[in-house]
């Protein structure tokens, strides 16, 4: 009788055991591989120019965030100066990227039903409104105010007293600031999470923007 409990209690943490193990790779399986179409990669252009884009924009959020945490009034400015100069640069490589874009095989997205798949395409389409968005309506902003446009070393001259224009200022301004806190609030933190989405989905999509791949 006792020999007959003890089969039955190897037996069933044997049972358990394997149900454990199972679960463990079928857990490490998805942190580790990806679907096939979520392996398809970019052009390495494309992953250079993302990396690259994605860096400049961050940039962007991080010098207006430094700027607002300081009250040295001098530090304000270099911080904006350096703001308005990584977005004109921004605003020059939308050009390329769009260019490299059109130019270059897209992978497939990841598996999803219909509703994902249009969800992740309004996404990627409001991105590039967004990047091209942010630089012209700094641009104007900063033309007709006057001010001219800040590019690293130098400054790019505005319109002149008799071009200048306070209403086109004044609006460039208020949805310059107010789309961009939708961006930076929403829209990365959106674009990011999507990523972790897939992750857990098991569909690795950073190894197809992988510049080291």
């Amino acid at each position: 009788m006792i020999s007959s409990f003890l089969k039955r209690v190897v037996e069933r943490s044997t049972h358990i055991s394997n149900g454990m193990k199972h679960t463990t790779n079928k857990f490490t399986q998805r942190f580790t591989t990806a679907t096939s179409p979520a392996s398809e990669s970019y052009s390495t252009s494309a992953k250079l120019m993302h990396w690259g884009m994605a860096s400049g924009i961050l940039s962007c959020f991080a010098l207006v965030q430094a700027k607002n945490y300081t009250s040295d009034k001098k530090m304000k400015g270099k911080y904006m100066f350096w703001h308005k100069s990584m977005g004109l640069l921004m605003g020059i490589c939308f050009v390329p990227r769009v260019a490299v874009r059109l130019s270059n095989k897209v992978p497939k997205l990841p598996e999803g039903n219909v509703i994902e798949h249009a969800l992740a395409n309004l996404s990627h389409w409001t991105l590039y409104s967004l990047m091209l968005f942010m630089p012209l309506s700094g641009v104007a902003m900063g033309y007709f105010g006057g001010k001219g446009l800040p590019f690293f070393f130098t400054t790019i001259p505005g319109a002149t007293k008799e071009n200048k224009n306070g209403k086109i200022a004044k609006n460039a301004w208020y949805y310059h600031k107010n789309i961009g806190q939708v961006f930076e609030y929403f829209f990365v933190p959106l674009h990011v999470g999507a990523v972790g989405f897939h992750f857990l989905r098991g569909q690795n999509i950073l190894k197809r923007i992988n510049p080291f791949l």
